[in-house]
């Protein structure tokens, strides 16, 4: 939910019953690689392997078809044996052919062409071979053409099996009347309608089958997708509670330092006070009023922190838009440091407007130029300048920087470059947080440079007062 915000004229203050909009922030997820070439798929990677599986079986098959036409036991018509050889050379021939092309097939559309093409070269040969020993009427080669129907289911299931043996059918009855004509043969009915009643028996059966073991793959292959998918979304929810149990480590660690530090010391003074108010100097009073007063603050500074933070995960962030002098603010932010940022230098000049809500950029610039203070060296200064419609407000300090790795973390809630036991710094964790979340809900940004010659530069970008929407954000 976008923090609700009420915009400001120009140079006008915060009217009673101003309309309200929603802030949001612009973003999107990053584009995908589009270089990248997709892998092939579960079709092709099968088509291929079965391509490679038939071609070591036609090869089997040209060995097997030489020795059966040279050792055959009829004599063969004239002209006959020549033809059965180059059907061998046929299929050793369409062979190479289909092992080149395997290799080359890229796309579902090219793969199921390699089946068909594979399919029409086994189908020529077989039947080719069926018509060529029609001269001996006695010959069982005829019982090569069950091959086909098996090979038809294999490849395109009970639709393959049945129009493969609907081809075959066809080129066989044609073949027994060639026998009829050539040799004549006497053309058996019942002989064509049991070879080819067997025929339908065996593709009906084996393309059921194929088509059962299909979809039994394909929905192995999709519980193994869910699978996957459901041990990505289990891993990223894993990651999720372990970096949030993180957080609740550092947020334990934080309070319990940021807490009970201050809460032991107004305890114990006002303990001391109630126990010895009588017998105290007035100067020991005073003192003793005026720690209990800090640490009071600094609890309060702790819980508008988290009230802070809270409210803009929620929503409920008010932002109240107007111009607002980048210089001035900069001079409101060092004063609120206190004495500790008498050195601090604003080099922003005069006149450089902002659209943002006036105390919530002074609290971005109040928590940088304290973060500077803490971790850096001096002199920090505040630097700002005009950028294609935006204000880019820098606070540098001459410090030895942020640790590499710390970088990415440095905008995290309850961060600091030293946790949980280690803790070595004063502070909650959440300056950089609250800064990069006030920066996005006024339609800013909040990073990190490293200063040079040394040093951190944190910077906030804003949009001018005058200012249109399609300039900041093109900037």
């Amino acid at each position: 939910m976008p923090p609700v915000v009420t915009q400001l004229p120009s140079g006008g203050s915060p009217a009673v019953g101003a309309p309200t909009v929603d802030a949001g922030a612009p973003g999107g997820p990053a584009p995908p690689d589009a270089g990248r070439s997709a892998p092939r798929s579960s079709t092709v990677v099968r088509t291929a392997r079965h391509e490679r599986t038939m071609s070591r079986i036609r090869w089997a098959a040209v060995v097997f078809g030489v020795v059966q036409i040279q050792t055959y036991y009829a004599a063969y018509p004239p002209g006959v044996r020549p033809l059965a050889y180059g059907l061998v050379a046929l299929l050793a021939a369409g062979n190479i052919g289909l092992w080149w092309l395997t290799g080359r097939v890229a796309t579902d559309a090219q793969a199921r062409w390699l089946a068909l093409a594979s399919l029409l070269l086994d189908g020529a040969v077989v039947m080719g071979f069926v018509w060529v020993y029609t001269f001996d009427r006695d010959t069982a080669i005829w019982a090569l053409m069950y091959i086909l129907p098996l090979e038809g289911a294999v490849r395109f299931q009970l639709r393959g099996a049945l129009l493969t043996m609907t081809a075959m059918l066809v080129l066989y009855v044609l073949r027994e009347m060639f026998g009829e004509a050539a040799y004549g043969t006497e053309l058996l009915v019942t002989s064509i309608s049991f070879r080819m009643g067997i025929g339908y028996i065996i593709a009906m059966v084996a393309g059921t089958m194929a088509a059962s073991l299909v979809r039994e793959r394909d929905e192995l292959q999709r519980a193994k997708v869910a699978l996957e998918s459901y041990a990505a979304d289990l891993a990223a929810a894993n990651g999720e509670l372990q970096a949030a149990n993180l957080v609740k480590d550092d947020f334990l660690s934080m309070t319990n330092h940021e807490l009970r530090t201050p809460l032991t010391t107004i305890l114990g003074y006002a303990s001391m006070l109630e126990k010895r108010w009588d017998v105290l100097p007035e100067e020991r009073k005073r003192q003793s009023v005026r720690w209990i007063d800090s640490q009071g603050r600094r609890l309060l500074a702790l819980v508008e922190d988290l009230l802070t933070v809270s409210s803009a995960q929620a929503g409920a962030l008010h932002l109240v838009l107007g111009p607002v002098d980048v210089a001035v603010a900069a001079d409101e932010a060092i004063e609120q440091n206190g004495q500790a940022a008498v050195g601090v230098i604003n080099a922003c000049p005069p006149g450089l407007v902002v659209r943002a809500d006036p105390d919530r950029l002074v609290q971005i610039l109040i928590n940088y130029v304290s973060n500077a203070l803490k971790y850096g060296r001096p002199p920090v200064v505040i630097a700002a300048t005009a950028v294609a419609g935006n204000a880019e407000i820098r606070v540098c300090d001459e410090g030895d920087g942020v640790a590499a790795e710390f970088v990415p973390r440095l905008f995290d809630r309850f961060t600091q470059a030293s946790q949980g036991l280690l803790r070595t710094s004063e502070g909650t964790g959440l300056g950089l947080a609250i800064v990069e979340q006030l920066a996005r809900a006024q339609g800013g940004k909040a990073w990190y440079e490293r200063n040079e010659p040394s040093g951190s530069r944190f910077c906030v970008r804003l949009p001018l007062a005058g200012a249109t929407p399609e300039a900041a954000e093109g900037a």
